[in-house]
């Protein structure tokens, strides 16, 4: 694979005008490796890391949650959360569409409950919430309301 790589990457680099030795590239590669073995050890570290799961109420994106969870145990990556978001909120008056959205929602926070991977977790529910959450302030207002 390195030497498939080295050649790939010096291939490259000719074609541009910049040559590279296969060491070169090796190097890189190397480098890669070691920074990747960092990351591993650094998600498996509870004492400065939290990798929390975020997903949405839907049956889809619930089995993915399920699905990742697994992954992260075989890793040995500790998660203790799940926060599940855009969440309707109560309403007293529903349109059709919105009954049905809330139903749908209801069979995935089900789903999550029954589901063998992710019932052990701390779940914390986000609203949905009429703008989109980008940006450090967006991410803060939320933050507020799921924090609480």
């Amino acid at each position: 694979l390195r030497q498939k790589i080295a050649s790939a990457t010096s291939a490259i680099k000719s074609v541009f005008g910049q040559e590279e030795t296969r060491m070169d590239a090796a190097d890189k590669l190397e480098k890669l490796r070691e920074r990747m073995v960092k990351v591993r050890e650094l998600f498996r570290d509870t004492d400065s890391t939290e990798f929390v799961i975020v997903t949405i109420p839907t049956v889809m994106a619930v089995s993915e949650s399920s699905r990742l969870r697994a992954s992260l145990k075989k890793e040995h990556v500790p998660v203790k959360r799940l926060i599940v978001n855009q969440i309707l909120p109560p309403s007293a008056s529903d349109c059709k569409f919105c009954a049905m959205k809330r139903k749908d929602q209801s069979r995935a926070l089900d789903m999550i409950r029954d589901d063998t991977e992710l019932s052990s977790l701390e779940l914390i529910q986000a609203p949905l919430v009429d703008v989109e959450i980008r940006g450090v302030p967006a991410l803060k207002f939320l933050g507020d309301i799921i924090w609480k």
